[in-house]
């Protein structure tokens, strides 16, 4: 009977009464210049192949001339083909604007801004693709 025994504190029980602080996260890293210099030539480029792209389904509406040949095309068609290129300008400037303000958004943040712009550019290059495709399809094949 001598022993008293102290089921409550145990010593053999480990009890935490303040858990350890977790370590702080370290403050993000700046993406750095490499980033910055990959982002600024991927928005240029898609800046520079916007005209460009502009141009030639401005030039693509030439197909519609040849709709004198025959099976020959309706004034619907003319009026589809006017109605592509403005689409194409409207859509392209959408996306060049939402890609730019994506890219210096996430450099903010102090993300890497280049998937960004590597979207912008694809996304400038697919709009411009399906431009080409509805004036092929609008023209009845006269493009090629």
């Amino acid at each position: 009977m001598g022993a008293r025994e102290d089921w409550w504190d145990d010593p053999g029980d480990d009890l935490v009464l303040h858990p350890p602080r977790a370590e702080p996260a370290p403050p993000p890293r700046h993406p750095g210049s490499v980033d910055l210099v990959a982002t600024v030539l991927l928005l240029g480029a898609a800046v520079l192949v916007s005209p460009a792209a502009w141009f030639a389904v401005l030039i693509g509406q030439l197909a519609f001339a040849a709709c004198a040949q025959p099976p020959g095309c309706t004034t619907a068609n003319n009026d589809a083909g006017t109605t592509i290129s403005s689409w194409h300008l409207v859509l392209t400037l959408v996306v060049l604007v939402a890609g730019v303000a994506g890219s210096v958004g996430r450099r903010a943040r102090r993300r890497t801004g280049w998937p960004v712009a590597l979207a912008t550019l694809v996304g400038v290059l697919v709009v411009f693709a399906a431009a080409v495709v509805a004036i092929q399809v609008a023209s009845g094949g006269n493009l090629f």
